[in-house]
């Protein structure tokens, strides 16, 4: 048999690999195709679908009844509004696998009622969201949920557990692996024979009526996170509590936290970073960081690849240069404003070729010229595997300027850039800057923020052409 002349598309595995990577205009053309080509990428079409209310017009059209009802056996995610017409939200999708509801405004009538009845036909779901973005509570009735044997991962948001809940609600809690709920209300903590030993995940923002001492009695009856994610919404101040129960072995397999409305002190810091292991993934906001911080976190200088203080307080001139010295696998980096000169005095950085992802307000004085925007722009065009870069403004204070005029040609050794965003009132980019990131910048994909207050319209344009997402 003679395969010489077989095109890969011709193969249907090849395509369903290609039609992962489609959006869905592009799978609508391949559809078109012909008869093999529409059996391949059907499926791939209908894997995710969106129901929403009928209100919402021509911008958001559901699918035609017939069409969703011949072709639900495909849908493995489904995103399902409570005021989308029932002939949809009712219809049994036999292979589905997550399910998000959302609830779009407050409603104390028979809408409501829908949704128990719609999860409760899922029994084999893998993951759940309800998602109130009206920002009010709603209750849920939980019953039906506590029979989801495979269910592994919970998103809530702006949700209450009543009392006739709780049970059932804890109950799921032990068998998930991921939990996120965000200003969630539960009217009753677990009762202390219950542990959640499956949670591996845990992104928990409570509402202040749940008191910190229990929401870190259950966080402690998590043994094998390896993400804790906690935010404190209450006006207390929970530090002492937390660092009572942050001890070694309290979470042996936890490498990744993310604290925020939390006030630490540098030694407080010190003291949590210095209780875990290998810490890979490290964000604490509104803290303040000093030496004590820095070498507690050197002891993870082979294992730390994400670091986010950019909103703790300036840090010194010393403690920039020890994180930017001390981790050479560094990934990620999200810092506070710091002056130019914290970049151009700085020793060699030994995350430079390992930096994917950096944060960051460079700031500069009134009276400094080009020539420092020059030297910035060097030190930072050894960033050379850099595929994402948010530069953040300071209110009117003069930050980094991305312009030819300033050094802009330097950066040509961002061949890997992908994302590039600047939120500043004080950009002033031109035409021929953004001509230039356009055909130096080959694997630019999307650009973020106000390149010129005047010129959004032009540059939208310049970058469409190129097949560049622009959103100002």
């Amino acid at each position: 048999m003679n395969n010489h002349n077989l095109n890969p598309l011709d193969l249907p595995e090849v395509r369903d690999v290609v039609g992962k990577h489609l959006d869905r205009s592009d799978l609508a053309r391949c559809l078109c195709v012909c008869r093999s080509w529409h059996a391949s990428f059907v499926p791939l079409m209908w894997s995710t679908t969106i129901l929403w209310e009928e209100s919402y017009g021509a911008r958001h059209k559901n699918p035609p009844l017939d069409a969703f009802l011949r072709h639900s056996h495909h849908i493995k995610h489904l995103d399902f509004n409570i005021d989308a017409p029932q002939q949809y939200s009712l219809t049994l999708c036999p292979n589905l696998l997550n399910l998000r509801v959302i609830i779009c405004r407050m409603d104390k009538g028979e809408s409501m009622d829908i949704i128990p009845i719609v999860i409760a036909q899922y029994e084999q779901l893998r993951r759940l969201s309800i998602l109130n973005t009206y920002m009010e509570t709603n209750r849920v009735i939980w019953k039906p949920v506590h029979y989801y044997h495979y269910l592994s991962e919970l998103d809530l948001k702006y949700m209450e557990i009543e009392p006739t809940g709780t049970t059932a609600f804890w109950d799921l809690c032990a068998q998930l692996e991921s939990l996120r709920i965000e200003k969630v209300s539960i009217a009753e903590m677990p009762a202390r024979t219950i542990t959640f030993d499956r949670i591996q995940h845990l992104d928990l923002e409570l509402k202040s009526q749940n008191p910190i001492e229990y929401q870190l009695d259950w966080i402690t009856r998590c043994p094998n996170l390896t993400s804790l994610d906690w935010c404190d919404s209450s006006n207390g101040q929970p530090t002492s509590e937390f660092m009572r129960r942050f001890v070694p072995g309290t979470w042996p397999h936890l490498s990744e936290l993310y604290l925020s409305g939390i006030e630490f002190t540098d030694a407080q810091l010190a003291q949590v970073i210095g209780a875990m292991q290998d810490l890979k993934l490290l964000s604490v906001q509104t803290c303040k960081v000093g030496s004590c911080f820095l070498e507690a976190l050197r002891h993870h200088s082979h294992t730390l690849i994400s670091l986010d203080t950019s909103t703790c307080e300036v840090l010194t001139r010393s403690l920039i240069s020890g994180i930017l010295t001390s981790f050479p696998h560094l990934e990620t980096l999200s810092f506070p404003p710091v002056m130019s000169e914290d970049i151009i005095d700085s020793p060699p950085w030994v995350c430079e070729h390992s930096l994917k992802r950096l944060n960051i307000s460079i700031l500069l004085t009134p009276n400094q010229d080009a020539e420092y925007h020059q030297q910035v722009l060097q030190r930072i065009s050894r960033l050379t595997n850099l595929k994402e870069l948010l530069v953040r403004g300071a209110g009117r204070t003069r930050i980094l300027d991305f312009t030819l005029e300033n050094g802009l040609e330097h950066l040509a050794t961002w061949k890997q850039l992908e994302m590039f965003s600047v939120f500043s009132y004080t950009s002033r980019l031109s035409v021929r800057d953004v001509e230039w990131m356009i055909n130096n910048w080959k694997n630019l994909k999307n650009v973020l923020g106000i390149l010129h207050p005047d010129k959004k319209k032009e540059f939208a344009a310049m970058f469409q052409a190129a097949g560049i997402e622009y959103r100002s």
